[in-house]
């Protein structure tokens, strides 16, 4: 099997683009080696379009999910939200004939996986071109970049899409790290429990957590001015503002209000605001701390 770039005459070719972006959108390589590779990282929230797979799908799903097993990897769970996404890019290539993470008038990754609905803080797209899911299969896992994205342990989820066009299948991989989908009060509670079993460690007594419907409402409306905000919540000693997709990790302030000996009240807001500059799995904090 040859592989090649922009080799259009050959029989037998397959080729591939992948590309990488973190979830808080501020990395993004892009490698070219002799086969063209791009991988992308995405962010999500919750919607069930319905994509059933083709037996071509199923068969490549089984293939990379073998190739995880014998790595001593998770499977990959199949989503529906991915499929959806990877089945109209892959529509879109095979239509125009070219391989690309973002053709003319199409949203960029991160944003097209994001309007599906799905939360997740990291991701990444395999695309390639070939004549069988086993050569197509087989020509990923000799490629590093994209062998890497099918063995990666920060990947739980995937969708798989795969369209004929003429002599010719067309591929999408698009995998994420899918994350769980919190309502507001589920996130403000996890904060508030991390919070506080970070004061038990620190051997302190843990403090009385109120939430706060002004505080929801600053946490919306996405005021970043920590001073500002204090300034109408009298009697608060301390302020915190800060994104997230996983309630478990505290940022900085927080870690240090968890370890201030005088603090005895934290009233929060929480607020889901997916973007592409924070993830499509992020929720914004507004916590408040007072003696």
């Amino acid at each position: 099997m040859h592989l090649a770039a922009n080799s259009r005459e050959q029989l037998e070719r397959t080729k591939w683009v992948n590309l990488i972006v973190g979830a808080s959108g501020a990395s993004l390589c892009m490698n070219k080696p002799k086969v063209i590779i791009l991988a992308s990282l995405f962010w999500a929230l919750g919607l069930h379009a319905q994509v059933g797979l083709s037996r071509d799908e199923f068969k490549l799903f089984n293939l990379l999910n073998q190739e995880r097993t014998k790595a001593g990897l998770a499977k990959l769970q199949w989503d529906y939200h991915l499929a959806q996404s990877a089945r109209d890019h892959t529509k879109l290539q095979a239509s125009k004939g070219v391989l690309s993470h973002q053709l003319a008038g199409e949203p960029a990754l991160g944003e097209r996986i994001g309007a599906t609905g799905l939360r997740f803080n990291i991701g990444a797209e395999n695309v390639a071109e070939g004549d069988t899911v086993e050569n197509i299969h087989a020509g990923l896992m000799s490629s590093p970049e994209h062998r890497a994205n099918i063995l990666s342990p920060r990947y739980n989820s995937i969708g798989v899409a795969i369209v004929a066009h003429g002599d010719y299948l067309y591929v999408t991989q698009d995998f994420a790290n899918v994350l769980p989908a919190y309502s507001d009060q589920q996130f403000r509670e996890a904060v508030a429990r991390a919070f506080n079993k970070t004061r038990q460690e620190n051997g302190i007594a843990e403090v009385a957590v109120r939430p706060d419907a002004h505080l929801h409402d600053v946490a919306c409306a996405d005021n970043n001015n920590a001073q500002e905000i204090i300034h109408d919540l009298p009697n608060a000693l301390n302020l915190v503002v800060f994104t997230t997709s996983v309630p478990e990790k505290l940022p900085n302030g927080m870690q240090k209000a968890a370890a201030d000996h005088l603090l005895r009240r934290m009233d929060i807001g929480t607020c889901f605001q997916p973007s592409k500059e924070h993830g499509y799995g992020s929720f914004r904090v507004v916590a408040a701390f007072y003696q």
